[in-house]
């Protein structure tokens, strides 16, 4: 067992130095701590200091957290149920030791949601083979000749003419037609869209069927707010019906509230 040992360290060390690279050399890392306070006064405990998918801390009595990250910088936020955080979301790229988050108690919403915008990033297209998928302007993108929604009975086409949405890219519809719903009940969004792909230089449309994308059942809250008063709703990982492609759509809300 010692010869395995001294073996793999004599390869570890022989590979570093043909390689130029220092194995024993940490990865980077932040250390950052600071606190979270309620009203900008009481400190608020079992606070998670988190990033979009880890959790790092939790607050103490003291409303302290300290972490350590490896990562050149992270965006990191205060997350707890029932309260809202200012700022929303900060972004660390150097350690720091006086990060403060000021918490706010959640209050319900009432008032008006307006669509502004709709944002569609495919995530894969055409999935078979790259030759099949459409391009332009030397992009991997979906032509989408035709995209109409119906929020609650509201129905509108967003389109006059073809949209470009490139893979893996955030592309902005923006509305031009109030479509406004109140925030005290239940609302369902659909969608319905024309897309075009290519095979042996054809071009082929493929009608996606109207479908149930999103159902709003749950009263909102000041927490489901960002930096932008706006509200997100999105859909992950929508298929076409024969996996032509695979997407993410997102509808963006303004709030206003009743006065």
């Amino acid at each position: 067992m010692k010869k395995i040992i001294t073996f793999l360290l004599i390869l570890i060390v022989s590979t570093s130095i043909l390689t130029g690279c220092d194995f024993w050399e940490s990865v980077n890392t932040l250390t950052i701590s600071g606190y979270v306070y309620l009203d900008s006064s009481s400190p608020l405990e079992n606070v998670a200091i988190k990033s979009e998918t880890t959790i790092y801390a939790r607050t103490d009595a003291n409303g302290f957290f300290n972490i350590t990250v490896n990562n050149d910088s992270v965006e990191l936020f205060a997350e707890k149920a029932g309260y809202t955080f200012s700022p929303h979301s900060v972004i660390i790229s150097q350690d720091t030791n006086s990060l403060i988050f000021s918490a706010t108690k959640t209050k319900d919403l009432y008032g008006l949601l307006t669509l502004n915008s709709v944002v569609i990033t495919p995530t894969s297209i055409v999935s078979f083979g790259d030759s099949y998928s459409y391009n332009h302007d030397n992009s991997t993108c979906l032509k989408i000749s035709d995209l109409k929604i119906d929020i609650d009975n509201k129905q509108i086409d967003l389109l006059d003419g073809d949209f470009y949405a490139i893979k893996n890219k955030s592309n902005i519809m923006s509305i031009d037609e109030d479509v406004t719903i109140n925030t005290d009940y239940d609302f369902n969004i659909w969608f319905c869209m024309d897309v075009y792909f290519t095979s042996l230089n054809q071009e082929f449309v493929f009608e996606e069927d109207r479908q149930s994308v999103i159902r709003v059942q749950k009263k909102q809250t000041t927490e489901d707010l960002d930096d932008n008063n706006q509200i997100v709703y999105t859909a992950v990982g929508v298929n076409s019906s024969n996996n032509m492609f695979t997407y993410n759509i997102s509808f963006v809300f303004d709030y206003y509230e009743n006065v």
